[in-house]
């Protein structure tokens, strides 16, 4: 499948500034601790559904992934979960797209360390 998800930068640099200024550097940094568990068991989730053959689960697990990527400024992830709940129509093709949902949430876990990491 053909996608501009790639495109999408991994974190929102306005996204991520807005949370900043609404909440504080102090809440922001433990908003975004929560992303790397929440990530992996959404993660687990969608491939626990597949196995199981349930698209329509598939598919609420990556409207979960999607919330919260979402309002955690990573918006690459968002855009891939929201893919994966909106338009991929069968499970073959979900499949087919796992190994780019899982490379993204390792890229957007590092992209937030890093982040953290800073002064």
């Amino acid at each position: 499948m053909d996608t501009v998800a790639e495109s999408d930068p991994l974190l929102d640099p306005d996204q991520i500034e807005l949370l900043r200024d609404a909440l504080g550097e102090e809440e922001l940094v433990r908003m975004l601790s929560q992303l790397p568990a929440a990530a992996e068991d959404a993660l687990q989730r969608i491939r626990e559904c597949l196995a199981a053959a349930d698209l329509a689960e598939t598919r609420k697990s990556a409207h979960v992934l999607k919330g919260f990527s979402s309002s955690l400024g990573a918006a690459r992830l968002s855009t891939i979960a929201c893919e994966i709940e909106l338009d991929l129509a069968t499970l073959a093709e979900v499949e087919a797209r796992m190994p780019v949902l899982a490379e993204t949430i390792e890229a957007t876990i590092a992209a937030v360390a890093a982040m953290q990491e800073r002064p």
